[in-house]
């Protein structure tokens, strides 16, 4: 009974000790090896190469309730915060779509009313109408129509 055990422990020593030596040497074709030994042609072609080990994760302890807890909390606020912006930008998104079709609608009534009328006029400081020559009253309705074009697609 105390031999195999002295064997399991003296095995489990001998295995956590044992590291591995890799060399890396360049052949004349210029091709490059690894290999856990030198060449036996030029060993002194060979150089050792430092493995870094990479740390264990697997041992790490599991988290606690309350820390699970605390990262489900905090992951829900996360998701919540995200949630809200989201809403908020599409409210936005619809509260620019209806105040667009509010003013393609005003432009289209206005484009449509100086398409149809004789004579174009504006307003002075004084309230009173000034009527546009032809060349003017043109001018005017063409940047309308363009204007409605470029802002409302159409």
């Amino acid at each position: 009974m105390k031999f195999p055990l002295a064997l399991a422990l003296s095995l489990l020593f001998t295995i956590v000790n044992v590291e591995a030596q890799v060399y890396k040497w360049v052949d004349e074709n210029g091709k490059v090896h690894f290999g856990d030994q030198p060449p036996r042609k030029k060993p002194a072609s060979a150089e050792k190469v430092d493995l870094k080990v990479a740390p264990k994760t697997g041992n790490a302890a599991a988290p606690s309730d309350a820390e699970r807890a605390k990262r489900q909390r905090e992951m829900l606020k996360s998701m919540e915060k995200n949630r809200k912006q989201l809403e908020d930008k599409r409210n936005k998104e619809k509260e620019n779509k209806k105040r667009k079709v509010a003013m393609c609608n005003k432009l289209k009534a206005k484009r449509d009313e100086m398409l149809r009328a004789n004579a174009i006029y504006r307003t002075n400081d004084k309230g009173e109408r000034v009527y546009m020559d032809e060349a003017e009253g043109t001018a005017y309705r063409n940047e309308l129509v363009a204007r409605y074009k470029r802002e409302c697609g159409k």
